[in-house]
């Protein structure tokens, strides 16, 4: 019941907490899967899209380069142009998509996650006693970083291609019809020539990318030990803390993952989104790193913290207050089960 809990609760509240922000994960997803592309311009006016490494507007031999600026500056340009260009709904464009998405992840991370979780503290107790040791159990940061793996890349298989019919839906171009959830499974399954294999495209930096939970909850987990007074914590009941606390916690670990993985987050951005001619991420990190700089592969990285650290604050934070309404009514139902039952007797 406690993994199925953790599992619906945890789910519930993500999915909460992303529709809170969906307009700054559009934003985001926009900034970072923009290129700066170089084109050949001839004096004559014809354009082709061949790559150069020469700088901007150097002129030679009668062809003059050119780079083109980015479309948006950063994320508060970027919404604005999107809701000039598409209006209100082109904020929330792609959202069922990407809410089913994060719902069936977080789901799927936070029943293995607990699952796994469980069954392994068993397991150390158990070896423990065996050994004579006394004392409480704990998780090392190694140990926590690799149960979170385990329960991300598990949830990543079910979700990947979710993830990329989202993606896409967001950066598609041009109008509703076009970035219809129809539209872009077929646009997907034809790019593939038939291939379902392409749903699962970005699945590698996917199941590289599950560190960053793995890092989320292992720092929420040592942060709310080293924060917190042992009292507090007595039988590792998160419900014991409060909201605010929850989000303190949700905010500070979602902030030290993020900067560990954003270059694994643009990668993956990049190779999911409409149009895309990257074939591997290791090539998206090259390509940035070529043309853009080393601070490219941090693109994004406002949004990305600032929608990150608020869906993971909220996250905790909602987590835990629907933990406590769900404990209440479990404990309301059992009391008047019981009362019902002796008033039988």
């Amino acid at each position: 019941m406690a993994t199925l809990e953790s599992a619906i609760t945890g789910a519930v509240a993500s999915s909460l907490a992303n529709i809170a922000v969906y307009p700054l994960d559009l934003a985001k997803t926009l900034v970072q899967t923009q290129l700066k592309e170089e084109h050949t311009k001839k004096s004559s006016g014809s354009v082709t899209d061949k790559p150069q490494n020469d700088s901007n507007n150097k002129k030679e031999k009668g062809v003059f380069m050119e780079k083109s600026e980015l479309k948006y500056k950063d994320s508060i340009d970027c919404i604005v142009k999107v809701f000039k260009e598409r209006g209100i709904s082109g904020l929330y464009r792609g959202m069922p998509t990407s809410i089913l998405a994060n719902f069936i992840q977080s789901f799927c991370y936070f029943f293995w996650y607990t699952f796994v979780r469980r069954y392994y503290f068993r397991v150390k107790s158990s070896r423990a006693k065996k050994l004579g040791q006394t004392g409480r159990t704990s998780f090392s940061t190694l140990e926590e970083l690799a149960l979170g793996v385990v329960a991300g890349a598990t949830s990543q298989l079910f979700t990947n291609p979710i993830s990329i019919v989202s993606t896409r839906q967001q950066t598609a171009e041009g109008t509703n019809e076009s970035a219809s959830l129809t539209s872009v499974i077929k646009q997907i399954y034809k790019e593939h020539q038939g291939d379902i294999t392409g749903f699962w495209k970005g699945l590698k930096v996917s199941l590289v990318l599950c560190i960053n939970p793995s890092i989320t909850f292992a720092s929420y987990q040592k942060l709310k030990t080293f924060l917190f007074s042992t009292e507090e914590l007595i039988g590792g009941k998160n419900d014991e803390l409060g909201a605010l606390q929850n989000f303190i916690l949700g905010v500070l670990s979602k902030m030290i993952s993020t900067l560990f993985t954003q270059p694994l987050i643009v990668a993956k951005a990049s190779l999911q989104r409409t149009g895309s001619k990257f074939r591997s991420f290791q090539q998206v990190i090259c390509y940035l790193y070529q043309h853009e700089g080393l601070l490219a592969l941090w693109k994004g990285i406002r949004p990305q913290l600032a929608k990150g650290i608020i869906v993971q604050g909220l996250l905790f934070m909602f987590k835990g207050e629907l933990t406590k309404i769900l404990h209440r009514a479990i404990f309301l139902q059992s009391n008047v089960f019981l009362r019902k039952r002796s008033i039988a007797i």
